[in-house]
């Protein structure tokens, strides 16, 4: 696992955590490096379901949902 700064957010990069690990209310941020946020809004099991304010809401698997976004952490 590494740390980087992305647009001025440090983002947890090279790691998948466990879905027990993840949260509601917690804000990630897409893989792309593009500057908008998701944050989640439901998990059930193994599905993390989340909000893009710009898209809408969306589901995917843990495994899935990490692929694609990158934890913020401060």
């Amino acid at each position: 696992m590494r740390i980087e700064t992305i647009n001025g957010r440090n983002l947890v990069c090279g790691h998948i955590f466990p879905a027990n690990e993840l949260a509601v209310g917690q804000v990630w941020a897409p893989a792309d490096g593009s500057d908008r946020e998701v944050t989640i809004t439901k998990i059930d099991g193994n599905i993390i379901y989340y909000n893009d304010p710009q898209f809408g809401d969306f589901d995917k698997d843990a495994f899935s949902f990490q692929c694609r976004y990158g934890k913020v952490v401060d």
